[in-house]
């Protein structure tokens, strides 16, 4: 069992540590079935779930990293509101 707050899976342990310095997402951990948690971020958007076990780790923290790349501009959309 892996504890809180760390994935099991290093290339998405990666992907989280970026994740947890950026202030306008949030990492929200469930750890509910195979949905460790999810990541949400200030404009409301559909939040991005974290799995636990993914069928290919690397893949699922490249598509965790594109997500935050997207969603790079909200915080200065929110700033301007």
């Amino acid at each position: 069992m892996v504890s809180r707050g760390r994935h099991q899976h290093n290339e998405i342990n990666a992907a989280l540590k970026v994740i947890r310095k950026i202030e306008w997402l949030a990492l929200v951990e469930s750890h509910n079935g195979h949905c460790w948690g999810r990541i949400e971020c200030v404009c409301g958007a559909e939040p991005q779930p974290v799995w636990c076990t993914p069928r290919n780790p690397g893949n699922h923290a490249k598509r965790i990293l594109r997500w935050v790349d997207d969603h790079m501009e909200c915080a200065k959309n929110e700033e301007r509101s």
